[in-house]
């Protein structure tokens, strides 16, 4: 396991350790969001050069917009870190055929990034963003009475590929 991805699953879980002391909703599945990511989240570890350029700090919008134009690609979301930063940042990201990153908003200067999530069906994707009216899925979850913190993600919101994989896959 790479010294980023250690530390990124460090700070997702003390996160979500934090939130599932404070947070008493116990008719949650899942007092987090970063829970929701530990449980059912992979590691992506192998980032390539994007052939597009995003805005910086439009992650969500970036990547949703990309996936409609670039249709090979899958959409993700989780949390990212690199080098230099000391949180773990709530991100979106596209995947190849490979499992290989491809991130529109961070740019190629920016080193050692490391992402955990999961994958999202094409569909689940638009569907979340025509019910918030936002960019983003995990986010956004409140706006849609925190159905996935409630329930887990449906069986239909994630990518084939996605599906059955453990955090150490």
């Amino acid at each position: 396991m790479s010294k980023n991805l250690e530390r990124l699953l460090a700070l997702i879980g003390a996160e979500a350790d934090l939130i599932d002391k404070i947070n008493n909703r116990s008719e949650f599945r899942y007092k987090s969001i970063q829970r929701l990511i530990l449980e059912t989240g992979k590691p992506f570890l192998t980032r390539v050069k994007s052939p597009f350029k995003g805005k910086q700090k439009a992650c969500f919008e970036n990547c949703f917009q990309a996936m409609w134009e670039y249709k090979q690609l899958r959409y993700c979301e989780g949390f990212a870190t690199d080098d230099e930063i000391s949180l773990a940042v709530s991100h979106a990201w596209l995947i190849n055929d490979n499992d290989d990153v491809i991130d529109p908003t961070w740019n190629e200067k920016i080193t050692g990034c490391t992402y955990f999530g999961v994958v999202f069906n094409r569909e689940f994707v638009r569907e979340i963003a025509t019910i918030t009216r936002h960019y983003g899925i995990l986010n956004n979850d409140f706006m849609n009475d925190h159905k996935l913190q409630r329930e887990g993600f449906p069986s239909h919101a994630l990518h084939s590929v996605a599906r059955g994989r453990s955090p150490s896959a």
